[in-house]
């Protein structure tokens, strides 16, 4: 026999459940700012909260990619256009987008990652020019549009840096050395 007051205390519980799933939570806003002209949109975010997406600047002549990062909006600039966008970040705070080249002839994908905006196009040899670069996960991998029509996956080689060259030779002449010694 099921006891009574188990039976009412389930009823109550269960009865409460549309009201726990219908609470919305709450957000607070801050204001983004812009590149020095009317308006901005946001397209990407990170865990970070770094945000980066595009925003008119002064004059709203052009629209530049940025990225904010701790209340700064910095301007990704342009691979030689007037038009970029940044559409995504992750972790490291590289991010992927597109931009117009000189003379605003063409729109390529790029990468701005460590202080530096590069077209992906020059980046790899594919055969077609990568139109836009829509997403970055945390392991560098870039999801890009061609100007053929397809979708392509671009993964980065790994290639150490000169000061973990330095740190590894370091390493092996200690033990090395210390080999040595001990004979």
């Amino acid at each position: 026999m099921i006891n009574s007051s188990f039976l009412r205390g389930a009823l109550v519980a269960v009865s409460c459940l549309p009201a726990l799933a219908a609470a919305a939570p709450s957000y607070t806003a801050i204001d983004l700012g812009t590149l020095g002209g009317t308006s901005s949109y946001g397209y990407g975010i990170n865990a970070s909260g770094q945000v980066t997406g595009g925003s008119y600047t002064a004059g709203n002549a052009a629209q530049h990619a940025f990225l904010s990062s701790g209340g700064v909006m910095t301007d990704l600039g342009t691979l030689g256009g007037t038009v970029s966008f940044g559409q995504d970040i992750n972790a490291s705070g590289q991010v992927t987008g597109f931009s117009t080249t000189a003379g605003n002839a063409d729109q390529h994908a790029f990468l701005y990652s460590g202080g530096s905006l590069y077209d992906l196009n020059d980046l790899l040899t594919l055969g077609t020019t990568l139109n836009e670069a829509w997403g970055i996960n945390d392991s560098g991998q870039i999801v890009a549009n061609g100007a053929d029509g397809r979708a392509y996956l671009l993964t980065p080689e790994s290639v150490p840096e000169p000061g973990s060259l330095l740190l590894l030779a370091t390493a092996l002449g200690s033990v090395f050395g210390l080999r040595r010694k001990q004979r």
